[in-house]
Parts: structure tokens; sequence; C-alpha cells
């Protein structure tokens, strides 16, 4: 998110304490991988000794296309994390907004952006150090809790 320009509400402490943390579980990721691929692979040529169709070496070559599956497999676990975050943002977008609104300080999209940001790393890092922090993650990314009055607006337009 970082590296597109985007900003990213809080960095958990794993990452920022130890920055070869990201690098090594890459490294992970990647033989994890390469290990599950050559598995299956190994499973396919046994099959094909089995079933005699063709020599076993020949299921060596599903290697690649395990591994192609392993990163389709991981872009989507990413971007599920992704949108998990977003969607736990913009819940405390709307909580700022209402917040603001119902006090009758309407404020411009910058400042509410800006104390959303702010509110939203605080929570977090307040969750990290209690060790709850996908919990918490998780919990407000599929709240349906809505203000009452965003809710009314958005229903009788």
């Amino acid at each position: 998110m970082m590296k597109k320009g985007k900003k990213w509400a809080c960095v958990p402490e794993k990452v920022s304490k130890k920055p070869g943390w990201v690098a090594k579980l890459r490294v992970k990721n990647f033989v994890f991988s390469l290990i599950a691929s050559v598995a299956l692979s190994v499973s396919v040529c046994w099959a094909l000794d089995k079933a005699s169709v063709c020599p076993p070496v020949y299921g060596l070559a599903c290697v690649p296309a395990f591994l192609l599956f392993a990163l389709s497999l991981y872009r989507m676990a990413m971007g599920r994390i992704k949108a998990l975050f977003e969607a736990a943002y913009f819940l405390e977008y709307r909580k700022v907004r209402y917040q603001s609104e119902k006090k009758g300080n309407f404020q411009n999209e910058t400042d509410i952006h800006n104390r959303t940001a702010w509110s939203f790393a605080k929570k977090l890092k307040n969750a990290e150090a209690h060790g709850r922090f996908w919990k918490y993650v998780n919990a407000m990314a599929k709240t349906k809790k809505i203000p009452p009055d965003v809710y009314a607006e958005t229903m009788y337009v």
C-alpha cells in the first residue's frame, strides 16, 4: 500500500521494529510454495506411474503451474486483507463523520480523513498492545453497525 502511494493508518510493531521481518516472511512464503509445488508434482508423478499413461518424469512439469497457482492464492489473500482493512477504516470514517455532524461541527473531507486516520491508528495500536489486533480488525470490518442518521439518509432517499 505504501509503495503505491496510499496512506496506511497503522504499521504493526512487528514491521516497524523489525524491518527484516517482512523479507523473512516473503522468503518463508516462497520456500513454502516451492516445497508444496514439488510435493504436489511428486504426487502427480506417482499418479502417472500408477496409471502408466506416460513417463512419470513428465509430472515434474507441473511445478511451474503449481507455483503460479500459489502466486495467485497469495495475491488473492493480500487482496482480501486489503479489503478487510479498508472496510474497518471506512467504519471508523463513518463514525467520525457521524460524530462531527451530530455536534453540528461540519468539517471538510481532509479534516475528516485526518481525524479518521488518527483515530483508526490509535485504536489499532491499542488492540495490538492487548494482543487482539486481527480480532479487532475482523470485528470492525464485518460489523454492520451504521449510525441511525446515515442509515436513514441511505434508505429513505
